[in-house]
């Protein structure tokens, strides 16, 4: 019934028929059936808003997050602009992967993250406050206003925003995350699967102390089914973490994996049907994510062999400790070279290296 009233409100799912591309596209077609992949990799960033960032499948984003929020009912979503000004004019934007708002002025901001960092979810909680922020004041009207009362303009007060009050409509940080978090309890988690976390007492109410902020962490590793044994899915919820992480391996849809989001999921994801743009872009990620792990992983063995090496001629446990600890790091530091001839981004280095953004734009000198 549900899915029947938003079909004649235009929303839902359209025909898979209707839905554009080919598989015949000929530079897929001439790969040999047995050696080519048919999916895409969804957890990468260009597959990952091709899927479900585009509106011919905003279906899928919403049946998406109504899994992971257990009891929110959707009716439509707008997709915003993905870059947010910083609180003042000379700030970075803040880009997120996908940013999309309610009628009900409900946003929902949903992020594809494959490598663990330090201080997560305090990071998700800064970027949280500019889309909260946002709805009493934006940056660049904020920053107009300060720089109007410093030259003594008296009309600053006429582009203060209208809004009088502090009420806040709520803001979902929504993160697929290909690693675990840590937590006190990891038996409380959801299906084992996502952890969620609001604004409440920490008496044994649980009182909400405002229903503005909502972070729902769905933890892709905590899957405990093998690619092998789809079947072996119970849930909703445990065949999404397994389509994230396994799509790509495989040649055709689950017979578990039925019903609508399934159907459209595997269709958005086909190879195939992406344009020459975006399977180039695709393509190039692939390419960039396999060279960083080969890359990570040689200079952590060559790293932990010299550290051994130079340890050993010392002859003593401090110099072994010193010595990995110097073969590590310089093998670090020429990784991150590489990756800088590569015109990779500093601050990508900076996350997959553990090197500083000042150390990292040292090696670029």
């Amino acid at each position: 019934m549900r899915n029947a009233a938003r079909k004649e409100k235009g929303w839902g799912y359209a025909p898979l028929e209707e839905l554009p591309g080919s598989l015949e596209e000929p530079r897929i077609a001439d790969i040999p059936y047995g050696t080519r992949a048919r999916y895409a990799n969804i957890m990468y960033d260009a597959a990952f808003k091709i899927v479900f960032g585009s509106a011919a499948n905003k279906q899928l984003l919403i049946d998406l997050l109504e899994a992971l929020i257990p009891g929110k009912k959707i009716g439509d979503l707008t997709f915003q602009d993905k870059e947010i000004p910083g609180f003042f004019a000379g700030d970075k934007k803040t880009v997120f992967d996908l940013h999309c708002t309610t009628a009900q002025g409900e946003t929902f901001i949903v992020e594809m993250q494959l490598h663990g960092q330090k201080y997560f979810t305090d990071r998700v909680l800064f970027y949280a406050t500019y889309p909260l922020r946002e709805q009493v004041v934006r940056p660049l009207e904020e920053e107009r206003i300060r720089q109007m009362r410093a030259s003594g303009d008296e009309a600053w007060d006429r582009v203060i925003p209208k809004k009088k009050d502090y009420r806040l409509s709520p803001v979902y940080m929504v993160s697929i995350l290909d690693f675990e978090l840590e937590h006190e309890n990891p038996a409380e988690l959801r299906e084992g699967l996502v952890s969620a976390y609001s604004l409440r007492s920490d008496e044994a109410s649980g009182e909400p102390m405002t229903d503005a902020l909502h972070f729902i962490f769905l933890e892709l590793p905590r899957l405990q089914v093998d690619r092998e044994h789809p079947e072996a899915c119970r849930t909703m919820l445990e065949r999404i973490a397994f389509a994230f992480r396994h799509i790509s391996f495989l040649r055709e849809r689950p017979e578990s994996f039925a019903g609508e989001f399934f159907e459209h999921l595997f269709h958005a994801a086909e190879l195939a049907r992406m344009s020459s743009k975006q399977r180039t872009k695709y393509d190039h990620e692939m390419t960039t994510q396999i060279d960083l792990y080969a890359q990570y992983e040689y200079a952590r063995e060559k790293g932990l062999k010299a550290g051994i090496e130079q340890g050993l001629e010392q002859g003593i446990q401090k110099g072994i400790e010193k010595g990995m600890k110097q073969g590590i790091e310089q093998e670090r530091n020429e990784t991150a070279k590489r990756m800088l001839e590569k015109g990779m981004d500093p601050k990508l280095i900076v996350e997959l290296t553990s090197l500083t953004l000042a150390q990292v734009k040292a090696l670029n000198k």
